[in-house]
């Protein structure tokens, strides 16, 4: 092996792109020169101690010359000999840097990173970090800190004190910390998670909240006084137990809304990139269903030739819910005392939109009768109204034509119960 002859080599190589070489020294065992169209390196091929064979990487050509590649074999295979495996050294030195680096960001440079390494794959990304960062997220208060810098006790105080005004909130934020934490420990940045052991604030237990009869009139009757989107969006809930945030962003694409011969043959194509459940499912929608997507896409207030059921931009699925929340029930409490003449008209009991979904399968179940593994198919469930082996089972169908008489039946119920004869259309 010579200067000359390893440049006359890649010389060569430039005429046949593509191509590699290898040129073994015959002074030095094991020593060679990798040669292609971007350069030239050195490495030693060698037995480790434990029998692996492996190559260490000594370094590029000219600026190693022969000589200094043949110093750096020499060292190398003691190295060896003395037990030391050069390759992990540096790995262990570049994994060490790389802490460093890490170490010195504050800890709203290192979310970014998880964001960048994690939340970005995840569906629910975008919401885990505004938990983690955002304008109500648990560590706010703490992202000028240093990582290292954080405390098991100041994560519980903050849990604590998030606790006091949303105590299921907040035993959600603390589990999203949590797993931030661990993938710090993981990249090496924490020695330990803050978050392991501190414990949750609040107690859950299976909400058992729906709505009698009577309350979904008065929430019905309410939500006409909302106008478009919220109205028809609130009563679309009621008539389609779908989740609230899957509803709210429907797609125009993917409806069918069959024909008015036919209006029972519309469907809904869900895909399982937004559901809950990550499974696609063909939601058959009643003629009731059907009406209300209608109504709101024919609304005068909805943005022309927008992609989407529900909206206001035109770009974005509605949002702004808990302001909507918030008029729906002074319209529910503004009726009541209308009704009665009683200023102090008791409110109704506290729920949430996912009550309504509650409400369905409890009164669907109770009064209709269908059977509760279609219910639990209805509402996209894994199998929690139907925990044995065989229900889930079923679950693992579609049950398209089962859910279809399951929805129509439930529609009938609202139509003959729940709906005033005089009105069905809002304004």
């Amino acid at each position: 092996m010579t200067k000359n002859g390893i440049e006359a080599a890649i010389a060569k190589l430039r005429s046949e792109p593509g191509k590699r070489i290898e040129l073994r020294d015959d002074k030095e065992a094991g020593l060679l020169i990798r040669a292609g169209e971007r350069g030239a390196s050195w490495s030693l091929a060698v037995r480790l101690q434990d029998g692996q064979r492996t190559r260490i990487k000594l370094g590029t050509w000219p600026g190693m010359g022969i000589a200094e590649a043949r110093a750096a074999a020499r060292v190398a295979r003691t190295q060896i000999d003395q037990g030391s495996n050069p390759n992990e050294r540096k790995r262990v030195a570049r994994r060490t840097a790389a802490i460093a680096s890490l170490n010195r960001k504050t800890l709203s440079e290192v979310i970014e990173d998880y964001d960048k390494a994690v939340l970005s794959q995840h569906r629910r990304g975008a919401q885990t970090k505004r938990a983690l960062d955002g304008k109500r997220g648990l560590l706010r208060t703490l992202l000028n800190r240093q990582p290292e810098s954080i405390m098991k006790a100041e994560i519980s105080d903050l849990v604590k004190k998030h606790a006091k005004t949303a105590p299921i909130a907040a035993n959600r934020n603390l589990a999203y910390a949590s797993a931030f934490f661990n993938w710090c420990v993981d990249e090496g940045v924490l020695a330990e998670n803050p978050a392991e052991k501190v414990r949750k604030p609040s107690k859950e237990n299976e909400r058992e909240r729906f709505h009698t009869i009577g309350e979904l009139k008065e929430i019905w009757a309410a939500a006409g006084t909302l106008g478009y989107p919220f109205a028809q969006l609130f009563r679309l809930l009621i008539v389609l137990p779908n989740r609230r945030e899957e509803v709210a962003a429907m797609p125009v694409e993917h409806l069918d809304l069959a024909s008015d011969r036919a209006p029972g043959d519309a469907v809904w194509l869900l895909p399982g990139a937004r559901t809950k459940m990550n499974n696609a499912l063909r939601v058959p929608l009643s003629r009731l269903a059907r009406s209300i997507i209608i109504e709101a896409m024919e609304h005068p207030d909805r943005p022309k030739d927008s992609k989407l059921v529900f909206t206001t931009t035109g770009d974005t699925p509605v949002s702004g819910f808990t302001k909507g929340r918030r008029r729906l029930d002074q319209a529910i409490q503004a009726a009541r005392i209308k009704r009665t003449g009683d200023e102090e008209t008791p409110e109704m009991p506290h729920w949430v939109v996912h009550d309504l979904r509650t409400t369905f399968n409890t009164h669907g179940c109770e009064i209709l009768g269908i059977p509760p593994h279609v219910a639990d198919r209805i509402l996209n469930h894994v199998a929690t109204a139907t925990r044995s082996k065989i229900m889930r089972v079923y679950n693992k169908s579609e049950l398209f034509e089962p859910r279809k008489e399951a929805l129509s039946a439930w529609a009938s119920l609202l139509e003959q119960r729940v709906i005033p004869s005089s009105k069905l259309v809002v304004s």
